[in-house]
Parts: C-alpha cells; sequence; structure tokens
C-alpha cells in the first residue's frame, strides 16, 4: 500500500523520488548503452546527489521560476540546473570526469524531464484538489495516485528475467526495467485508455514489450557470462513480463476509474 503523502505526486518526497529514479535509471542504463564495463557504484552515487540537489533546488525556487505556472518553464529550469550538477559530479568523481561529455548529455537529457514532471505533477494535483473541493468531498487521486507502481513492477519483471548472481546486474536490472515499465504506464495511460484498456490491449502491449525488450537486452551485452539465457532473450522476456504486468494493472485501474465515476457526479 502506498503511503499517501507519496499518492501526492507534488508532495516532497514525491519530488524527492521523481529525481532519484530519473537520475539513478539513466546512471544505469547510459553506461550500459556505452558498453562500460567498469564500477557502476560511483555513477549511481553522483546520480542520488545530483538528484537530491536538483529537487531541493528546484522546489525552493519553485514560484520564482513560474514552474507552479508554466510546464516549458519546469523544463528549462530542470535542464539549466542539471549542468551545474554534473560540474559538480566531475569535481567529485573521476569516472564522471573521464566521460565528461556523455555525462552533460545525460545529465541535461535527465533534468529536462524531471523538471517537467515536477511542473506537470503540481498543476495536476491542484485540479485534482480543486476539483473535490469544489465538489465538496475527499480528494481521490484515483489512477494517478498509482504512478510508482510502474517502476516497481518493470523492476522485479527484469529482475526476474534477469536472475542476477551479482551485485552490478542486479541493480542495472532494476534501473532498466524500471524505466521500461514507466514507459509503459505512459502507453497504457494516454494510448491503450482511449480503447478503454479493453481485454485485447494486453497481449498487444505484451508483445511491443517483448519487441522494446529485445533492444533493451543490448544493454546486458557485458554480462552474457552471468545470464541464464542470451541477452536479447532476456530482454524480451523482461520486456514482455513488464508490458504484459502493466496494462493488466492499467485495464484493472480504468475498470475501478470507470465504475467510481457515477459515484462522484451524485
Amino acid at each position: 500500500m502506498i503511503p499517501n503523502v507519496l499518492r501526492r505526486r507534488s508532495s516532497l518526497p514525491s519530488s524527492l523520488l521523481t529525481g532519484l529514479i530519473g537520475w539513478n535509471g539513466f546512471a544505469g542504463i547510459v553506461p550500459l548503452a556505452c558498453g562500460y564495463a567498469g564500477p557502476i557504484a560511483p555513477f549511481y552515487l553522483a546520480a542520488t546527489i545530483s538528484a537530491v540537489l536538483q529537487v531541493l533546488v528546484l522546489r525552493l525556487a519553485f514560484v520564482p521560476l513560474r514552474m507552479d505556472r508554466s510546464l516549458g518553464a519546469g523544463v528549462l529550469s530542470g535542464g539549466l540546473t542539471a549542468v551545474p550538477l554534473v560540474l559538480l559530479a566531475s569535481a567529485l568523481f573521476e569516472g564522471v570526469r573521464l566521460h565528461f561529455w556523455i555525462a552533460i548529455g545525460t545529465g541535461v537529457y535527465v533534468g529536462l524531464p524531471v523538471g517537467g514532471f515536477l511542473s506537470y505533477f503540481h498543476r495536476d494535483d491542484r485540479e485534482i484538489e480543486n476539483a473535490a473541493a469544489a465538489a465538496g468531498r475527499e480528494v481521490d487521486y484515483g489512477r494517478d495516485g498509482h504512478w510508482l507502481d510502474p517502476f516497481a513492477y518493470g523492476a522485479i519483471c527484469f529482475l526476474l528475467a534477469c536472475l542476477p548472481r551479482n551485485l552490478e546486474l542486479f541493480v542495472s536490472a532494476a534501473a532498466v526495467g524500471s524505466i521500461v515499465g514507466v514507459a509503459m504506464a505512459g502507453v497504457s495511460h494516454f494510448f491503450l485508455s482511449r480503447w478503454d484498456n479493453a481485454v485485447w490491449t494486453i497481449p498487444a502491449a505484451a508483445v511491443g514489450g517483448a519487441c522494446l525488450g529485445t533492444v533493451s537486452g543490448l544493454l546486458f551485452r557485458n554480462y552474457q557470462d552471468a545470464l541464464w539465457l542470451p541477452h536479447l532473450a532476456v530482454g524480451a522476456l523482461g520486456g514482455f513480463l513488464t508490458c504484459l504486468v502493466t496494462a493488466a494493472v492499467g485495464r484493472y485501474l480504468g475498470i475501478q476509474e470507470s465504475s467510481a465515476e457515477p459515484a462522484s457526479k451524485e
């Protein structure tokens, strides 16, 4: 059961998790994509420091930066604040310094959506809360309150697919899976919902997930000796399971939301 403070996507704990997931997710994916086979822990530490600092700065300057009013301001602020954070990380960590331009590109790429999500979550939560206040009912974030679930689904499914035998593969599988999970959640929420998350969308999503997963399997090529299946097969299995579970849960939540609508309008 997700605590209420985390169901509210604009809360400080939720903002910190948004930053941590974004920065740490790509701190694992980018080195894997580049074929890096060295120690990965320093990248995660650098990403964690960057995430916490960025979220705190953006939250403190939220109103002056107009992030409460403009999604574009959030995106821009996220990208701009990422640059000095990478400079700090390069001064603290040799691995970041040796791959400076990749780190800069990754930092800006992550910072832009982190800032955008902070703005979006703030505005969307206010709309939900204002609508509840106007209707004189208790705030219910509904399906949006489950925003963290897809990260967990993806991480668990990729861990099951990889069956990691060392810590680095464990962390890498969880990082890749969490990003695949949230990508699939976006597909389910914004696209599959157009067909009311019909039953047929579940196997369709699973097949698409297997294709996406096959590509993600390339990220595990340096871990082939520690995998029980070829890395492409592991990726395909992880993507299949992630999208199968996410689409099924999306249908369940969609049905719940539809059944609750008449009661909320009374």
